[in-house]
């Protein structure tokens, strides 16, 4: 009995990708008949990139143990394969539309530059505060989601613009804060004025 479960997916117009709990990755194509290959960890990320024609031929997969495998489509044989320190691969992103060069940053936030054009194949860019929950290149920016806050990268690691997305749930919970606070006041106010007025009356002997 298969009691494997999906934890990642991936759809193209040709097909959908599937990595399993147990570390297989499973190619199922509109047309053409399924591959699928098992990586010693478990995949985290998944990224589809189109060849010279148009079509998707290579899918880069990020795993739990800072791994990442470029595999080609339809076959799924390995093509390459990097290493990054920082924990799990939480995104990745190309770089180069030859698919020679990616993005990856990790659980801790590192982000890194990755593949066979780089020099000594993996470099270190820079190291953002907090897990790297995705990243977006674009031009000479990096764009870093963590949470709810967003931050601007040069490639130097230099700070371009950051926003801070829990500034605004403060606002509303100290907006929040204050609506009940005044609807208390309110209420009891109101069950003060509801109150009999007591007289002190001479006691009777």
């Amino acid at each position: 009995m298969n009691n494997r479960t999906v934890i990642r997916s991936l759809v193209t117009c040709e097909g959908s990708l599937v990595a399993m709990d147990d570390g297989t990755i499973m190619w199922r194509p509109l047309l053409g008949t399924r591959t699928q290959i098992k990586l010693e960890a478990l995949a985290t990320v998944l990224l589809a990139v189109k060849g010279p024609n148009g079509a998707y031929d290579t899918v880069v997969v990020g795993d739990s143990s800072g791994g990442i495998s470029i595999l080609s489509l339809p076959r799924l044989e390995t093509v390459d394969k990097f290493s990054i320190e920082g924990g799990i691969v939480r995104s990745i992103n190309a770089v180069s539309p030859n698919g020679q060069k990616f993005l990856a940053a990790t659980q801790n936030g590192s982000v890194w530059v990755i593949g066979p054009e780089v020099p000594g194949r993996c470099v270190l860019l820079f190291k953002h505060v907090g897990p790297v929950t995705s990243l977006r290149v674009d031009g000479e920016a990096i764009h870093i989601q963590s949470g709810w806050n967003r931050q601007t990268y040069d490639w130097a690691g230099g700070k371009k613009a950051r926003y801070d997305g829990n500034e605004k749930f403060l606002v509303k919970e100290r907006e929040r804060a204050n609506r009940r606070a005044r609807i208390l006041q309110s209420e009891q106010l109101r069950k003060d004025q509801a109150q009999p007025l007591m007289l002190d009356l001479p006691a009777l002997g």
